[in-house]
C-alpha cells in the first residue's frame, strides 16, 4: 500500500466509508418506511442503481429480519472510528459524517448493543425516531 502505516490508514479509510454507508442505508430504510413504501420493493428498486452496495445487499436483509448477529462488532467499530477521528484531528481533517456515525454507534453501545453487528445501527435510529421497521 505504501510506506509504513499505509495499511492502517487504508483500514481507517475503509471504516470511514462504511460508517457513512451504514448511516445512509439505515436512514433510507427509515425514510422509506415512514413514507409508506414496501421495503422489499424499495430495496429492489434502488439496489441496482447508484445506492446499491455490498453493505445494502448484505445488511438490509439482516436488518429486516432483525438479525443483529455480528459480522463486525459495534464495540470494535466504535474503537476504529475513534482511531480514525483521532488521526483526523492530527491531520487537521474535518469529517463530520464520520463524527456523527461515531456518536450514533456510541449511542447504540449505550443501548446495550456493543456485541451486536454494525447493522444494529438501525436500533439507535429507530429509538431516535420512536419507530420500528416491520420485520419479515
Amino acid at each position: 500500500m505504501g510506506p509504513p502505516g499505509a495499511g492502517q490508514h487504508t483500514k481507517m479509510a475503509n471504516q470511514v466509508t462504511i460508517a457513512s454507508t451504514m448511516v445512509g442505508l439505515c436512514e433510507g430504510l427509515l425514510y422509506a418506511h415512514r413514507a409508506g413504501l414496501d421495503l422489499e420493493a424499495y430495496l429492489a428498486a434502488v439496489g441496482g442503481g447508484a445506492a446499491g452496495s455490498f453493505s445494502m445487499a448484505t445488511y438490509s436483509p439482516r436488518i429486516l429480519a432483525r438479525d443483529m448477529k455480528p459480522g463486525f462488532f459495534v464495540k470494535h467499530f466504535v474503537k476504529d472510528l475513534g482511531i480514525a477521528l483521532a488521526e483526523c484531528q492530527r491531520m487537521h481533517l474535518s469529517l463530520p459524517g464520520t463524527a456523527l456515525a461515531h456518536q450514533l454507534y456510541v449511542a447504540l453501545q449505550a443501548q446495550g448493543h456493543s456485541a451486536s453487528g454494525t447493522q444494529a445501527l438501525i436500533v439507535a435510529l429507530e429509538t431516535l425516531n420512536q419507530t420500528q421497521l416491520p420485520t419479515r
